[in-house]
């Protein structure tokens, strides 16, 4: 529990930290990463977390993911972000499923974060990745965790695509490229 304790110390640091790199827009610290392990340990955290309880986490990680070049701190932002966000979306439980696979043909490989939560309307699914655009009410979110997500893909050389619909759920899915 303390290195757990430690850990996220360290990584509410870097967080900040990386707030404020979205201003900057600093590099990237690129290293070759399992995807699967680093959405694994942010996992091991919000699982724990009160949000959480009523959640079921559904992995549907591929064995076979090839290891790529990632900032380890910033994808874990990033997958951290989409996951409490759906978390939001479903106050009286729901699923979150998180796959991992290949697209051999474009040479990338994705990470898809659904949930069976509210769903986000069509007027706003296109105002998401605007920094401190956010449907929260006030004091419960910032509007800047989807602008620093797709910042986070942007630096590297990936995409972010959504799909959504009220009342059903959201799905979003990175794409990274492959060594």
């Amino acid at each position: 529990d303390l290195e757990v304790i430690v850990n996220e110390t360290l990584r509410c640091r870097k967080i900040v930290r990386g707030a404020l790199d979205f201003a900057r827009e600093n590099k990237p610290e690129m290293t070759q990463a399992d995807l699967n392990q680093v959405i694994e340990e942010c996992l091991l955290i919000l699982e724990k977390h009160v949000n959480f309880q009523n959640i079921r986490i559904v992995r549907q990680l591929d064995p076979a993911l090839p290891r790529i070049l990632v900032d380890v701190n910033q994808m874990q932002s990033a997958i951290n972000n989409l996951a409490v966000n759906a978390a939001d979306a479903m106050p009286n439980g729901g699923s979150l499923t998180i796959r991992t696979g290949t697209d051999k043909e474009a040479g990338m490989v994705f990470v898809t974060v659904a949930d069976t939560g509210s769903g986000i309307s069509k007027e706003n699914l296109s105002r998401i990745f605007e920094p401190f655009f956010t449907t929260k009410e006030k004091g419960k979110g910032t509007g800047l965790g989807l602008a620093m997500t797709y910042g986070v893909i942007q630096r590297h050389n990936g995409g972010i695509d959504v799909r959504s619909k009220v009342g059903e759920g959201t799905e979003f899915t990175i794409r990274l490229p492959m060594p």
